[in-house]
């Protein structure tokens, strides 16, 4: 692209002007939430760090050019800059958006998108149209996020306007609709493979989360199918709630001898409070053991946290209810302040004898020859190391002297100390301490997830140490950080949930989970597609959309619609009576009312499965829906013939089975304490009952008597198209409420709620087919 060839150039037209002018308003500013490689933040500094001033979070933002990985240093070369004057106009991008209510990862996929475009751009900015930024080929989800970029620009006068029209060239027919609605939800053979996967993954643990003796297990795969189970047990985000998952056991609920309520304390996300939410008891007993490893498992971890918050306390005191090893423990002392490698040895990290190289007591290397310094070095227990004792700086563990590769778990380790020839214990744990605060998480001592909801990571369930994720194998670490593969790096709760989406879905370079247990290589799941199962099995299970609205973390119920995809065909059965009635034969009843009524009023009338329609369908469609199988009935515009055989029919059909419908709610365990199902039992209760009394009019007034109800007035009107003559007839309803409320003071809820075969089947995998939902 072209770049500007000094500040004169700058004024040759009205934007060049008012970018200068912007980019010196804000470089003007404290930028006291910034921080860039050498400290304060300056514009011509290419990686910027954003500090939230409520949380603390900190978030990098690269500056340069687009295209450069890695985490750390990458992306700070001079060869990395954009040229000016964009290079300082993406800062005061960054600054925009950073001030805005969305999550860090939308905050960074913005300014991203923002650097493709300078990036790539022919010309200035000034001179961008939408056929230029169409030809770069940038891709649909970046030129989307281009949007509120030019809004800013052209608000500012620094750009003209740019209509970027989206591409549309989907297929919207039905079928398109229902195949991408389908396509949400995970394979049923993927969902099979999965409980077949954590059946292997924890063979060798039992109910009480011990794994047994001599058994192992593999970490990263126990996290990758606990978070699968649990996306499926209970619909939490899986990137943004369930690494926030607090330590803890299942939990069970139940009132004298009725049924266990299982549930979960979760952290929400978006904006929803945390909760207890509700696990399906099909999956209590897998998820029981995989919580119970997970809470023994991962107490090292959280005590190395609660070690770095207050190295100071004694081994007893950090240590809390993890128990050491009955080998390793004869060896610690619990009332002393442990180092940072006593430490280690107490949690596990070492065998009981190993020793590393200490350097003798008074000797000096730095007036001794290298051929000789072995002979100054004396091998000590890591169990009886003390702050003062000083190790090699040797980087290689096959080395003679080496000493830190050992302690952290690395065969070739990262070179840190450049100026030493030897480094103290004491001051090996103050740079590690420190190192992991302000490059591993600087967040400490808490930890987010993808969202903006965040943890005391000490407190966390999924507390992961790197060793255990990624392995102890090579120099560097997972995803370019540097030392994050060591024993002592605790894992940052937004790197769990990314690791886990690489190995359930499609990822280069990374064998999926299915893959790794001798599954086809097709089988991948979307993350929230288990989220979308969920919620669909709620549906089909007749869980009112409230509900599953609270226990999948929502506000708004009309969100939820877009994760349930119960199939088009019972959809479209509730309007289909409708729209397309059976053909009727002239010689109805209901066919010589509608004559008559369009006579008499000269309104249109539209014949439908249960009557006549007043309303002009082919100006206003309709859109009134109800919860009976006849759907015309109590609509305002609807009305009912006296005498209609075929009408009365299917009244009477629907009748029983809205009664079969209200009984099964009286005998339901869950309405007692479900407020949602004791107001749709009051109101179907009394709608029942009209329409029992609407097909005793039916049957008893004279053929051909046209027949509306006022839901307002609660009462039918009953009208004689021969003479035009009204007569309301008052609906007296029973009280309904006094009824429910004795309903549930007299017990009558004996009856246990139906299980679903789909859920049955789904679950089967896991051993639980039995069980219910």
């Amino acid at each position: 692209m072209k770049t500007f060839q000094g500040r004169a150039q700058l004024k040759i037209n009205k934007y060049f002007d008012r970018l200068e002018s912007l980019i010196d308003s804000y470089r003007d500013a404290e930028l006291k939430q910034f921080e860039g490689a050498g400290g304060n933040a300056i514009f011509d500094d290419l990686i910027w760090y954003h500090i939230d001033p409520n949380t603390g979070r900190r978030t990098r933002y690269l500056c340069g050019v687009h295209g450069r990985k890695g985490k750390g240093s990458a992306g700070n070369l001079p060869t990395d800059a954009l040229p000016y004057p964009y290079s300082h106009l993406i800062k005061v991008w960054i600054i925009e958006v950073v001030n805005t209510h969305l999550s860090a990862s939308e905050k960074k996929v913005l300014t991203s998108a923002a650097r493709k475009l300078l990036s790539f751009m022919e010309g200035d900015l000034y001179t961008q149209s939408e056929s230029a930024i169409r030809e770069l080929n940038l891709g649909l989800r970046t030129v989307d996020r281009l949007r509120p970029f030019f809004d800013f620009c052209t608000k500012k006068g620094v750009m003209r306007k740019i209509d970027l029209k989206g591409s549309d060239n989907r297929d919207r027919t039905g079928h398109a609709s229902l195949d991408h609605a389908l396509e949400k939800l995970p394979d049923i053979t993927t969902v099979l493979a999965l409980g077949n996967i954590f059946s292997c993954v924890f063979e060798h643990v039992d109910e009480f989360g011990t794994l047994l003796p001599g058994e192992s297990i593999k970490m990263h795969d126990a996290l990758v199918v606990t978070f699968a189970i649990l996306s499926l047990a209970s619909p939490n985000r899986t990137s943004a709630e369930i690494p926030l998952l607090p330590k803890q056991q299942l939990n069970c609920y139940s009132e004298g001898d009725g049924v266990p309520v299982y549930y979960l304390d979760w952290i929400g996300s978006k904006g929803y409070r945390n909760n207890k939410n509700h696990v399906l008891s099909a999956l209590a007993e897998p998820i029981t053991k995989a919580t119970n490893y997970f809470f023994k498992a991962c107490e090292p971890a959280r005590v190395l946290c609660r070690y770095y918050e207050k190295p100071n306390q004694s081994l007893s005191r950090l240590l809390g209810e993890f128990e050491i090893a009955p080998e390793l423990k004869r060896n610690s002392s619990l009332t002393q302040q442990p180092n940072l490698f006593t430490l280690g040895y107490a949690l596990g990290f070492y065998g009981v004898n190993q020793c590393v190289p200490v350097l003798k007591e008074g000797v000096d290397l730095t007036f001794i020859n290298r051929t000789k310094r072995s002979q100054c070095f004396e091998m000590k227990q890591i169990w009886s190391l003390q702050p003062e004792d000083r190790l090699s700086v040797s980087y290689i563990d096959s080395a003679s002297l080496s000493a830190l590769p050992l302690l952290f778990g690395y065969s070739n380790m990262p070179r840190v100390f450049f100026d030493k020839i030897t480094i103290t214990v004491g001051e090996v744990q103050s740079w590690w301490i420190s190192f992991y605060k302000e490059n591993i998480l600087p967040e400490f001592p808490f930890s987010f997830s993808s969202g903006e909801s965040s943890i005391s990571i000490k407190n966390a369930m999924f507390c992961c140490l790197g060793s255990w994720l990624y392995g102890t194998s090579s120099k560097g670490g997972t995803g370019g950080k540097i030392f994050q593969k060591s024993k002592y790096s605790v894992v940052p709760l937004a790197s769990l949930g990314r690791s886990v989406s690489s190995r359930i879905g499609l990822s280069r370079n990374i064998k999926s989970i299915f893959q790794s247990y001798g599954f086809s290589s097709e089988l991948t799941l979307s993350p929230h597609s288990l989220r979308h199962l969920s919620n669909t099995l709620a549906d089909l299970s007749r869980i009112p959309v409230e509900i599953i609205t609270a226990w999948s973390g929502r506000k708004n119920s009309e969100q939820t619609h877009t994760y349930i995809h119960t199939c088009d065909e019972e959809k479209a059965g509730r309007v289909s009576a409708i729209m397309n009635p059976p053909d009727i034969d002239n010689r109805y009843i209901r066919v010589v009312s509608q004559e008559q009524l369009t006579r008499a009023t000269n309104l249109p009338a539209s014949l439908t499965s249960t009557g006549l329609c007043t309303q002009n369908l082919n100006v206003t469609p309709c859109n009134y829906l109800n919860d009976f199988v006849s759907q015309c009935f109590l609509c305002p515009e609807t009305c009912h013939i006296a005498g209609d055989v075929s009408s009365i029919e299917l009244f009477e059909k629907d009748l029983s089975f809205q009664v079969v419908r209200l009984e099964s709610v009286a005998e339901d365990l869950r309405l007692p304490s479900s407020q949602a199902m004791k107001k749709w039992y009051v109101i179907h209760s009394r709608n029942t009952h009209v329409l029992s009394m609407l097909i005793d009019l039916m049957k008893s007034c004279s053929a051909g008597t046209t027949i509306r109800y006022s839901s307002k007035k609660s009462e039918f009107n009953l009208i004689d198209l021969d003479t035009m003559a009204i007569k309301s007839v008052a609906c007296a309803l029973p009280n309904f409420e006094t009824r429910l409320k004795n309903l549930i003071e007299n017990d009558g809820m004996n009856a246990t709620a139906n299980t679903n075969p789909q859920l049955r089947s789904l679950f089967s995998s896991f051993g639980l087919s039995d069980k219910e939902v």
